[in-house]
């Protein structure tokens, strides 16, 4: 022990904690410019002959790119851009955008711009395995913690007041209108029963809940504001719930009880 730290985890050493993550960074930043393919050799050319370029068509050569990788660049007003020929043509349709901007000194913009001169889509196979060796050097929970944060009770409230007070687009709501409008299949139907009996309330206002089998036996027992008011429902809700079931109200049945009593034998 030395300056009350062990010497592995001294702070001043790369295998110390502090230091993992930069690590890391290191390592993924090294392996990000790797080549999947190749190896990719430059065009025998010198100044003065003449390329054909992808882009430009047929140009002389000027000089060569200083890169990993030496590239002829064209003759060209203004500027000496690289020419898009041989193997960097390889290179485009295959490696990854940051690959090919290192390898053969450009911008990774130019490399967006050849991309789409070559009708190369935007995820090709380098960029595929450069991000899945991204994702695959995380060896800490950042994605969880995140997920965990997000719905915590400061994040959520913070989330709803972004949105208070929001006006929608007019094409929005047309939109939305429209869907709702769209007839809905049984699978959907059966989805969305699932989802809302999950969430203990029937679709719509969150504080709608469903009828138990103790309240609707409690239907026609007496008014339907006193049964309301005993399970904390509105009057009219119990009213619409017992007419629904086909219970008597409990005025009614009184009525048809003194009336009984009532006629003479």
């Amino acid at each position: 022990m030395e300056n009350g730290h062990f010497p592995e985890q001294s702070p001043t050493s790369l295998q110390h904690p502090r230091f993992a993550g930069i690590i890391r960074l290191v390592v993924a930043t090294a392996d990000r410019f790797q080549f999947l393919y190749g190896p990719y050799q430059c065009p025998k050319a010198r100044p003065g002959k003449k390329l054909f370029c992808e882009i430009r068509g047929t140009v002389t050569v000027a000089g060569f790119r200083d890169g990993p990788i030496p590239w002829p660049v064209a003759k060209w007003p203004g500027t000496r851009p690289a020419i898009l020929c041989g193997d960097l043509v390889k290179a485009v349709r295959r490696e990854s955008e940051v690959a090919v901007a290192h390898h053969f000194g450009v911008s990774v913009a130019t490399v967006k711009m050849w991309r789409r001169a070559l009708g190369v889509p935007r995820i090709t196979e380098g960029t595929r395995r450069r991000w899945q060796a991204i994702a695959n050097s995380r060896i800490d929970n950042r994605i969880e913690r995140a997920r965990f944060n997000s719905k915590q009770p400061a994040a959520l409230a913070k989330a709803s007041a972004s949105l208070k007070g929001r006006i929608q687009h007019p094409n929005t709501i047309a939109a939305v209108r429209m869907a709702a409008q769209r007839p809905k299949s049984a699978a959907w139907k059966a989805k969305m029963a699932a989802y809302w009996q999950k969430r203990g309330h029937p679709p719509g206002h969150p504080e709608l809940r469903f009828w138990t089998a103790a309240e609707d036996a409690m239907l026609g027992t007496a008014t339907d504001a006193a049964v309301g008011s005993q399970i904390n429902r509105t009057a009219q809700a119990v009213a619409n719930r017992r007419a629904k079931l086909g219970v008597v109200a409990f005025c009614r049945q009184q009525r048809t009880t003194i009336g009984s009593m009532a006629m003479p034998k």
